[in-house]
């Protein structure tokens, strides 16, 4: 890995019979200096990797893409998420990898 800061997602299930693993990552230093500067000018802060997300998850519970009550973070619609990030203007971008064991007999 070519950054400092990872954050690993491990997420193991089966797809048409077979077990299968995929591992996302996520740099949390994947800004360049042209990107820190963008995220800079449109939040007035470089490192909003809490607070945004905290905002978005907030919104979704606000505007009813959640259920009522105590929620984790994980009962979110992921997809709806991540776009949300993307649409209030932060980078969203992580590797994602999926492992499938296979046997030749």
């Amino acid at each position: 890995l070519e950054y400092g800061s990872y954050m690993a997602m491990v997420i193991k299930g089966a797809q048409s019979g077979e077990d299968v693993t995929y591992t996302v990552t996520y740099p949390f230093s994947y800004f360049d200096a042209q990107e820190r500067l963008d995220v800079y000018r449109r939040f007035g802060a470089n490192k909003v990797d809490v607070s945004l997300p905290a905002v978005v998850g907030a919104r979704m519970c606000v505007e009813g893409e959640a259920e009522r009550g105590v929620i984790a973070a994980e009962c979110l619609d992921p997809v709806s998420f991540l776009r949300r990030m993307a649409d209030m203007g932060t980078l969203v971008r992580f590797d994602e990898v999926c492992h499938r064991r296979v046997s030749i007999s």
